[in-house]
Protein backbone atom coordinates (compact mmCIF):
# COMPACT_ATOMS: atom_id res chain seq x y z
CA UNK A 1 0.00 0.00 0.00
CA UNK A 2 2.98 2.62 0.94
CA UNK A 3 4.60 1.79 -2.52
CA UNK A 4 1.30 2.63 -4.08
CA UNK A 5 0.69 5.43 -2.75
CA UNK A 6 4.79 7.05 -2.97
CA UNK A 7 4.30 5.90 -6.50
CA UNK A 8 0.97 8.09 -6.91
CA UNK A 9 2.12 11.19 -5.15
CA UNK A 10 5.56 10.88 -7.22
CA UNK A 11 3.45 10.76 -10.41
CA UNK A 12 1.35 13.74 -9.23
CA UNK A 13 4.20 15.86 -8.32
CA UNK A 14 6.35 14.95 -11.81
CA UNK A 15 2.63 15.74 -13.24
CA UNK A 16 2.41 19.09 -11.25
CA UNK A 17 6.00 20.02 -12.10
CA UNK A 18 5.53 19.21 -15.89
CA UNK A 19 2.36 21.49 -16.12
CA UNK A 20 3.99 24.55 -14.12
CA UNK A 21 6.48 24.52 -16.63
CA UNK A 22 3.81 23.84 -19.56
CA UNK A 23 1.21 26.21 -18.51
CA UNK A 24 4.81 28.98 -18.95
CA UNK A 25 4.92 27.59 -22.28
CA UNK A 26 8.45 26.40 -21.40
CA UNK A 27 8.16 22.12 -22.51
CA UNK A 28 9.78 20.02 -19.75
CA UNK A 29 12.23 17.77 -21.71
CA UNK A 30 12.60 14.06 -20.46
CA UNK A 31 16.02 14.08 -18.88
CA UNK A 32 15.04 17.57 -16.61
CA UNK A 33 11.69 15.26 -15.93
CA UNK A 34 13.22 12.35 -15.19
CA UNK A 35 15.88 14.40 -12.64
CA UNK A 36 12.56 15.85 -11.17
CA UNK A 37 11.10 12.40 -10.19
CA UNK A 38 14.56 11.13 -8.88
CA UNK A 39 14.92 14.07 -6.62
CA UNK A 40 11.10 13.38 -5.56
CA UNK A 41 12.24 9.98 -4.72
CA UNK A 42 15.07 10.93 -2.75
CA UNK A 43 12.86 13.87 -1.04
CA UNK A 44 10.36 10.98 0.03
CA UNK A 45 13.04 8.44 1.34
CA UNK A 46 14.54 11.49 3.43
CA UNK A 47 11.27 12.18 4.49
CA UNK A 48 10.63 8.47 6.00
CA UNK A 49 14.03 8.53 7.79
CA UNK A 50 13.01 11.97 8.96
CA UNK A 51 9.84 10.29 10.77
CA UNK A 52 11.33 7.65 11.85
CA UNK A 53 14.03 9.36 13.62
CA UNK A 54 11.57 11.72 15.28
CA UNK A 55 9.87 8.19 16.51
CA UNK A 56 13.01 7.29 17.91
CA UNK A 57 13.51 10.87 19.60
CA UNK A 58 10.07 10.41 21.73
CA UNK A 59 10.71 6.89 22.86
CA UNK A 60 14.12 7.99 23.76
CA UNK A 61 12.76 10.98 25.70
CA UNK A 62 9.60 8.97 27.32
CA UNK A 63 12.38 6.08 28.56
CA UNK A 64 14.21 8.57 29.82
CA UNK A 65 11.74 10.18 31.24
CA UNK A 66 10.39 6.84 33.48
CA UNK A 67 13.90 6.21 34.52
CA UNK A 68 13.80 9.80 36.40
CA UNK A 69 10.75 9.13 37.82
CA UNK A 70 11.73 5.69 38.85
CA UNK A 71 14.71 7.38 40.40
CA UNK A 72 12.82 10.10 42.13
CA UNK A 73 10.47 7.31 43.87
CA UNK A 74 13.14 5.53 44.79
CA UNK A 75 15.42 8.00 46.40
CA UNK A 76 12.25 8.68 48.75
CA UNK A 77 12.27 5.26 49.90
CA UNK A 78 14.95 4.71 53.03
CA UNK A 79 18.57 3.60 52.03
CA UNK A 80 17.95 0.82 54.72
CA UNK A 81 14.70 -0.40 53.75
CA UNK A 82 13.83 -3.88 53.87
CA UNK A 83 11.47 -3.09 50.29
CA UNK A 84 12.10 -5.67 47.84
CA UNK A 85 13.89 -4.14 44.25
CA UNK A 86 13.39 -5.82 41.08
CA UNK A 87 14.97 -4.79 38.27
CA UNK A 88 13.15 -5.38 34.81
CA UNK A 89 15.36 -7.47 31.76
CA UNK A 90 13.50 -8.50 28.66
CA UNK A 91 10.33 -9.87 29.88
CA UNK A 92 11.04 -10.97 33.77
CA UNK A 93 11.96 -9.23 36.54
CA UNK A 94 15.07 -9.99 38.59
CA UNK A 95 15.67 -9.63 42.01
CA UNK A 96 18.20 -6.84 43.03
CA UNK A 97 20.04 -4.64 45.47
CA UNK A 98 19.19 -1.38 45.80
CA UNK A 99 22.41 0.28 44.30
CA UNK A 100 22.36 -2.23 41.36
CA UNK A 101 18.86 -0.63 40.11
CA UNK A 102 20.17 2.54 41.03
CA UNK A 103 22.99 1.79 38.69
CA UNK A 104 21.26 0.74 36.16
CA UNK A 105 18.47 3.68 35.74
CA UNK A 106 21.80 6.15 35.67
CA UNK A 107 23.16 3.93 32.94
CA UNK A 108 19.52 3.89 31.20
CA UNK A 109 19.11 8.05 31.88
CA UNK A 110 22.90 8.56 30.34
CA UNK A 111 22.31 6.28 27.27
CA UNK A 112 18.98 7.58 26.03
CA UNK A 113 20.69 11.46 26.53
CA UNK A 114 23.32 10.43 24.36
CA UNK A 115 20.95 9.16 21.92
CA UNK A 116 18.84 11.66 22.08
CA UNK A 117 21.56 14.32 21.62
CA UNK A 118 22.74 12.04 18.57
CA UNK A 119 19.09 11.79 16.82
CA UNK A 120 18.87 15.87 17.64
CA UNK A 121 21.75 16.22 15.74
CA UNK A 122 20.56 13.56 12.54
CA UNK A 123 17.08 15.32 12.58
CA UNK A 124 18.97 18.54 12.05
CA UNK A 125 20.70 17.03 9.14
CA UNK A 126 17.91 15.64 7.90
CA UNK A 127 15.86 18.93 7.81
CA UNK A 128 18.76 20.91 5.59
CA UNK A 129 18.89 17.73 3.19
CA UNK A 130 15.12 17.96 2.86
CA UNK A 131 15.57 22.06 2.52
CA UNK A 132 18.42 21.15 -0.54
CA UNK A 133 16.27 18.73 -1.75
CA UNK A 134 13.06 20.99 -2.44
CA UNK A 135 14.94 23.88 -3.56
CA UNK A 136 16.20 21.50 -6.11
CA UNK A 137 13.42 20.49 -7.25
CA UNK A 138 11.79 23.93 -6.99
CA UNK A 139 14.58 25.28 -9.39
CA UNK A 140 14.54 22.60 -11.97
CA UNK A 141 10.42 22.97 -12.45
CA UNK A 142 11.30 27.01 -12.56
CA UNK A 143 14.03 27.17 -14.66
CA UNK A 144 13.73 27.61 -18.92
CA UNK A 145 14.54 24.20 -20.68
CA UNK A 146 18.59 24.44 -21.56
CA UNK A 147 17.59 22.77 -25.26
CA UNK A 148 15.84 25.46 -26.45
Amino acid sequence: KKAAVDSANKRTATRAASSNQQRRGVPMDASVSQEVQDLQEQLMATNREYQTVKANMTRSQREQAISKVTMSEMDKLPADSASKLYRPIGKMFQLSSRADVMTHLDETVEAQSKAESDLTQKLEYLERRMKSQQQNIQELTTAPSSTE
